[in-house]
């Protein structure tokens, strides 16, 4: 009864606000083509789908080395799908670690890109069902 927490709550959408802002002009800014995001208008968080061929599961381990993370979009799905999504916070790190992070994001996914462009995609085809054969079908 004694604390402004309107107050408080208003203070934070601000921050947050601009921090959501700050993510959504670097993706823009530093992304490679063929990237999308999403533009929330609430929450912590943007959904970003990579471009085709790319697993982001799978690329996790690179972009840890380059010291930025994410969350993997398969770990949102019961069905495996989701290797070309990611989701990524923007609540915590201040607007310069956001840019900073999004920047070496963006490397990542042009080394990314790089390696399909030299080797083709190394995405694994997304198998639905039993994995091995039903004792009726060996």
């Amino acid at each position: 009864a004694q604390h402004d927490w309107k107050g408080q709550v208003k203070i934070y959408r601000e921050v947050y606000r601009e921090r959501r802002d700050t993510m959504l002009a670097a993706l823009a800014q530093y992304l490679p083509a063929g990237c999308t995001w999403t533009h929330p208008t609430g929450g912590f968080y943007v959904w970003l789908t990579v471009p085709e061929g790319l697993d982001t599961k799978a690329m996790l381990p690179r972009a840890v080395t380059q010291r930025v993370a994410y969350v993997p979009g398969t770990a949102f799905y019961a069905d495996g799908l989701g290797s070309r999504q990611m989701r990524l916070s923007f609540c915590y790190p201040t607007s310069e670690r956001i840019v900073e992070g999004v920047h070496r994001l963006a490397a990542v996914l042009e080394g990314e890109l790089e390696l399909q462009r030299t080797f083709g995609s190394v995405r694994p085809r997304t198998v639905f069902g039993p994995q091995s054969p039903s004792p009726d079908t060996a």
